[in-house]
């Protein structure tokens, strides 16, 4: 049985599962981007009570959302099965310390492969603020993947 908290295209492109399947929500995916939304609260791994959840745990969310191109792009046979390993980020900025309880969007855009092995993804988190109308960028980073063939 799926857990009501996740959208099942989830299970579908990514390997990841509860508790540690952090986002979502698939917004969208193609061979070169994807957006997912997560939903913090009290459920939410990694929750503080009077805080949320604190923003390096973004780097996961933005990991998670990276995951779901390449879970695309082995659907529709561009890639052969393979694991991803989060080797580092670069200029990780944040413009809070916690997320806290609302909803959010990652949205995650491939900058590069080299070869077979290494990919890059520019990564973004961000909250619509109603009162302005707008989406506000709370997070960003550059993540650096290996690729390794299984």
């Amino acid at each position: 049985m799926l857990d009501s908290r996740f959208d099942s295209r989830l299970f579908e492109l990514i390997p990841h599962r509860p508790p540690m399947l952090l986002i979502n929500e698939v917004l969208s995916v193609d061979e070169k981007s994807s957006s997912a939304r997560v939903r913090v609260d009290e459920a939410s791994p990694f929750f503080e009570k009077g805080h949320g959840v604190p923003a390096w745990i973004g780097l996961e969310y933005m990991g998670q959302t990276a995951a779901l191109i390449a879970g695309h792009q082995l659907q529709q046979g561009l890639v052969s099965p393979h694991l991803g390993f989060l080797l580092g980020t670069r200029a990780f900025k944040a413009e809070c310390s916690y997320f806290e309880a609302g909803q959010y969007t990652v949205r995650c855009d491939e900058k590069a492969i080299v070869g077979d092995g290494l990919a890059t993804f520019d990564c973004f988190i961000e909250t619509y603020q109603e009162n302005s109308q707008t989406m506000t960028c709370l997070a960003t980073a550059s993540l650096s993947v290996f690729r390794r063939q299984i």
